[in-house]
């Protein structure tokens, strides 16, 4: 498993600002997030006070629970004693509202740290209920290294927040750190022989159980010879995500020759080089399956990731290979050294027509600014720069393609394909703008019919929680009433975020089902679910293409992690759709993890492209020529050879990590790592 870490992301794309009540969740209700016009305005049951924002604290025992939603901790209590008793490891365990002064979870972990003079043998899990983030750090000499706690943190700890168990992710730091200590797996600890985690989180958070039989689809042999040279682990790792990152970048660049062939010949004439590009394109669906299997929550052996690590090198050889062969025969098929000169007058005929799909989509984008909250825009925020940038390259780039077509016709043909390459993403950008602006206003007329339904499905559960005598459902029902009131208001108001809107009713519908769950029968559930269905495969493709424009115009900057989290979306979403009649509970399901897949890939994409940008020096910006000169996909297939040297240098694409070699001081503690970040 690769420990990709975004410290103090929020959740999704948005901003999360508000929580299901103290009351519910002390009932063991999942955490919901809403945001709420009026600060400070809260849903809280009678006679429970919300937490604070809490600056770093002393913390009195080894349990200090300020939010109340551990419940009994005597187990845990219990179970830390053991761990400081076989392992010298002292656990503390603290939840609070939320970071504050600093805002930053691993700043405020090691302010905390220094407060109460942690040493080598301490370890410390904070997590903010509201804010839905954590930090958990460790001693690294006598306790746990870097990488262990990491580990600990993505394979124990955060799949339990994701769920809302937070006493669970408590009793998972225990059960993480005997594991690394004493080699107990995570399967074991938790004590089953399933592996994996599996559970739809109060946040729309749908983890499948991984199943690893030899018939999977898709699968191959674990360990396959490889051509791949024994390295080291790490080093085989970082060559991986270079390849699949290369690879796919072949992909996509072979893809826009065929479509500009197709546009000048006909379907008939590509229809062989289609086929060879979906061979490829099975190869490189294969190779971010098995990346998704190095990333999950399921502890692997080491021949398992030198295999699959191989198997991903391997194919993308193959998928490079291939794409590079056909990208050859299509450029040979449209001879652009011989027709240059009428590709050019073809291009420079559609100047009007391109400009004319600027203007549109930035009148859309304007429009847009004016009706919706700047974090409903988030996906295409940029665009109307990009758009200008790429106007303006097209006519550059032909006037250097006309100037050399009769001097260095090989020089033109380059500037040529950039003319073309840009023009090409003006047309894909604005269609991003479009589908954005389409999904905003579907979000929108849909929140009257959706409130109404899950209204509903709230009268049913304060029924049921009455006549069966179930308190913990009626505190559930009553916090949700109260989100729902809110959410209502916030539908009515201009401007607003619709789409946020619908994730958090989709969040209401989740928590729902699951506190009805034991209730009702396998029809009722497979009813309930069939009526949630529908909207939420509406916000599975909304979310699943918005990231999808996203990437597809910044490829040039975006990584193997949120390449991989976007192939596994549209798998998702794939199945959603092929099991709708047949099986509406797990169609339900896939949908919810397409969503949550499709967050991921966005908020990695997004890192990686302002990390590019940064390490690039192109400015703080997405403005200017030079982000959209950088993005055309002619530069990279230019440098391609630049990628496998980065790989051996150690540059690694996708995401971030919060480890580091930071000191908390204090007690004389070396706490150098950590891991945490939104869940």
């Amino acid at each position: 498993m690769s420990n990709i870490t975004n410290a103090d992301r929020p959740f999704g794309s948005r901003r999360i600002r508000r929580a299901l009540s103290v009351g519910a969740l002390a009932f063991g209700a999942t955490m919901l997030s809403v945001a709420l016009p009026v600060a400070g305005s809260s849903f809280l049951t009678p006679g429970i006070s919300a937490a604070q924002a809490q600056t770093p604290m002393t913390i009195t025992g080894r349990v200090q629970d300020t939010t109340n939603v551990l419940g009994d901790t005597s187990e845990l209590n219990s179970k830390i004693s053991e761990l400081s008793k076989n392992h010298n490891i002292d656990l503390h365990v603290l939840t609070i509202d939320k970071f504050e002064s600093p805002e930053e979870a691993k700043a405020w972990t090691e302010e905390t740290t220094k407060k109460n003079s942690y040493g080598n043998a301490d370890a410390i899990l904070v997590i903010a209920t509201e804010s839905r983030r954590a930090y958990f750090a460790a001693g690294s000499n006598k306790a746990l290294s870097s990488d262990q706690q990491s580990e600990v943190y993505q394979k124990y700890i955060k799949p339990k927040l994701q769920s809302g168990d937070y006493k669970g992710a408590a009793l998972e730091a225990v059960n993480g750190i005997n594991a690394q200590k004493g080699g107990i797996s995570p399967a074991v600890a938790i004590g089953g022989g399933a592996l994996g985690v599996a559970g739809v989180a109060g946040a729309g958070y749908y983890i499948m159980k991984r199943r690893r039989s030899k018939n999977e689809p898709g699968s191959t042999p674990a360990y396959s010879t490889s051509k791949v040279p024994e390295v080291s682990l790490e080093e085989l790792r970082t060559r991986a995500g270079a390849a699949l990152v290369q690879a796919d970048n072949s992909m996509v660049q072979s893809k826009q020759e065929l479509e500009f062939a197709r546009a000048q010949y006909g379907n008939e004439h590509v229809k062989p080089f289609e086929e060879e590009l979906t061979r490829a394109q099975e190869l490189m669906q294969a190779s971010f399956h098995r990346q998704k299997l190095l990333n999950d929550d399921v502890p692997d052996t080491v021949a398992e990731q030198r295999a699959w690590l191989s198997e991903i090198i391997d194919n993308s050889q193959e998928i490079s290979d291939i794409s590079r062969d056909q990208a050859q025969k299509l450029s040979e098929m449209r001879n652009l050294e011989h027709e240059a000169p009428q590709a050019i007058a073809r291009l420079q005929g559609r100047i009007p027509e391109l400009q004319q799909i600027v203007e549109t989509a930035q009148h859309t984008y304007a429009r847009l600014k004016d009706q919706y909250l700047p974090s409903a825009l988030e996906p295409v925020s940029k665009s109307a720069a990009l758009l200008d940038s790429h106007q303006r390259l097209v006519t550059q780039e032909l006037q250097e393609a006309s100037r050399l077509v009769d001097v260095s016709r090989s020089e033109a043909v380059v500037h040529l394909r950039n003319a073309e390459e840009s023009a090409a993403q003006i047309t894909s950008l604005a269609e991003a703008v479009s589908n954005h602006a389409s999904a905003l206003e579907s979000a929108q007329s849909s929140l009257s019919t959706d409130i109404l339904s899950i209204q509903r499905d709230v009268a049913e559960a304060k029924s049921l929680a009455e006549s069966q005598n179930r308190a913990e459902l009626a505190a559930t029902a009553a916090g949700m009433e109260a989100i729902l009131g809110q959410v209502s208001q916030q539908a009515q108001e201009r401007p607003n975020d619709p789409i946020a809107l619908t994730e958090q009713l989709h969040q209401l519908t989740s928590e729902l089902n699951r506190s009805m769950s034991s209730l009702r029968a396998d029809r009722e559930r497979e009813q309930a679910a069939k009526e949630s269905l529908s909207r939420t495969l509406r916000s599975a493709e909304a979310q699943v293409r918005s990231a999808s424009d996203f990437i597809n115009n910044r490829r040039r900057g975006v990584g193997s992690q949120a390449r991989t989290y976007l192939s596994e979306a549209q798998t998702a979403l794939n199945d959603a759709h092929r099991l709708r009649e047949s099986d509406p509970v797990n169609s339900l399901n896939r949908a919810y993890e397409a969503i949550s897949l499709a967050s991921d890939a966005q908020n990695s994409a997004n890192q990686d492209v302002n990390n590019y940008w940064d390490d690039n020096r192109y400015g703080q910006s997405y403005g200017g020529d030079s982000l959209a000169q950088g993005m055309l996909l002619g530069a990279i297939f230019s440098a391609m050879g630049s990628h496998s040297a980065s790989a051996s240098t150690g540059h690694h694409w996708g995401g971030g990590d919060s480890g580091g070699g930071w000191d908390f001081g204090g007690g004389g503690g070396d706490f150098g790592g950590g891991d945490g970040g939104s869940f």
